[in-house]
């Protein structure tokens, strides 16, 4: 690659960051209002509840994202001979895939209302919910993949982003409807935006599901063998971002569980930068390694911007955390100011990993998926004998995210795909360039 094309892959990166930059803050700014308006309408005691069905949902969204990522992945790498391929490859996904997903909603359903009517505890209706609001995910994600993959920022943008906007106005039309319960109303505002916003992915990439061309055996079992990765990568950074807030509901409980939840989700908007970062960087990704150029530089640009916003978050967090959560919960969540900027860190560790990861699975290098759903599986036996507290759930959030950076190096460190010898390349970089520009003409 030259320089004349490194420079506009540059440019073209910065503008299609900005794009999905903005679409993202669009969306937590809608999701951020949203929530807030369900902690002040519903109190900290159901908010727990909330919160942790809200998590149930994220969890459901992220190894869902895989198929995103594979799609995306499919198109960015393909060439003019396999075009028609990956278009049939994408609309078999759609069709089968949303199949599935009320196949799979209306067994969970009659599951829960069986156990419901054996056990009176159980949320059958808030739960019945969540897992129809959940339906809409799968088409979602495939569309805005493919919009992805073709470089298709605006597109992706507005479908994502009105996912996170239109939630609040719909909270509160459900909520004025009486026969609807709040939590179940905030379920039923999660799922509806989901819904409008995989139609209009859909439709901006009707001419790709209107080819009815069968998908080349080869062709499917790529796609396949991606997703199977992608969704164990995936699904354990699912686990680590979010179980966390299922273990507060469990093992904490009444308003120390809505604390819990206030600060995750203050501190959670700290994944906007990795989430931003991902989208762009992914089909960049397959394309530099489909051609066979270094990938490393990306890598350690993105890991530096994580840790860079994580630090200045914190930094901020310090003086400012007991009027942040004030201002956005009132005065009801007061205790959950103590937690947010342990949890800004233990966020900006788990950002990395969802940097990290997203980027060998575009490499379609898939140790790392493997590691990370390892690391799952760590953190869920840890919160079983370490969830007593908000600190201590914390710490396991951080301990398990560090770990996995360990682990990266260890695995990569002899390669360009070190973050730790990337980063100081940059570095290194930089400060050359900065010297080249002072020295004395």
């Amino acid at each position: 690659m030259n320089g004349d094309s490194l420079t506009r892959d540059s440019r073209g990166a910065v503008h299609s960051t900005a794009i999905v930059a903005a679409c993202l803050a669009a969306w937590s700014i809608g999701a951020y209002v949203f929530y807030l308006l369900a902690g002040r309408l519903l109190g900290p005691e159901e908010y727990g509840l909330v919160a942790a069905l809200q998590a149930v949902i994220v969890v459901l969204a992220l190894p869902a994202v895989s198929l995103q990522w594979s799609i995306a992945r499919s198109i960015a790498s393909s060439d003019g001979t396999s075009q028609a391929d990956t278009a049939a490859t994408y609309r078999r996904a759609v069709v089968l895939g949303s199949i599935a997903s009320v196949i799979l909603a209306a067994i969970a359903t009659a599951a829960t209302v069986a156990l419901g009517s054996a056990n009176p505890g159980i949320p059958v209706g808030p739960l019945v919910a969540t897992y129809w609001s959940a339906t809409p995910l799968v088409p979602l994600v495939l569309g805005m993949g493919a919009l992805q993959g073709r470089h298709r920022y605006w597109g992706f943008a507005w479908s994502y982003g009105s996912t996170g906007v239109l939630r609040a106005p719909f909270l509160l039309l459900l909520l004025a409807i009486p026969l609807i319960g709040g939590v179940e109303a905030t379920s039923l505002a999660t799922g509806i935006p989901y819904l409008i916003g995989a139609a209009m992915a859909l439709w901006l990439t009707r001419e790709l599901l209107t080819r009815r061309a069968r998908p080349s055996r080869e062709a499917w079992r790529s796609f396949a063998r991606v997703l199977g990765v992608s969704a164990i990568g995936l699904g354990g950074i699912a686990v680590l971002t979010n179980v966390d807030v299922v273990a507060a509901k469990i093992g904490i409980g009444g308003d120390e569980a809505g604390y819990f939840g206030a600060a995750a989700i203050i501190a959670k908007a700290l994944m906007l930068v990795p989430q931003a970062l991902t989208v762009v960087l992914l089909p960049r990704v397959a394309e530099r390694e489909a051609r066979g150029s270094t990938t490393g530089p990306l890598l350690a640009a993105g890991v530096a911007v994580m840790f860079a916003a994580g630090i200045v978050a914190m930094l901020l967090a310090i003086p400012l955390e007991g009027w942040i959560t004030t201002i956005t919960f009132g005065s009801e969540f007061a205790p959950a100011a103590d937690l947010l900027v342990p949890f800004l860190g233990a966020t900006t560790l788990l950002g990395a990993l969802l940097i990290l990861v997203n980027h060998h699975i575009a490499r379609s290098d898939h140790r790392f998926a493997w590691v990370v759903g390892g690391l799952a599986v760590v953190q869920v036996v840890l919160l079983a004998f370490f969830s007593t507290s908000a600190g201590a759930i914390i710490a396991v959030d951080a301990t398990v995210a560090a770990i996995g950076l360990i682990v990266h190096e260890m695995l990569y460190f002899r390669t360009d795909e070190s973050m730790l010898r990337g980063v100081a390349r940059q570095a290194r970089a930089v400060l050359n360039r900065t010297r080249t520009t002072g020295a004395p003409r």
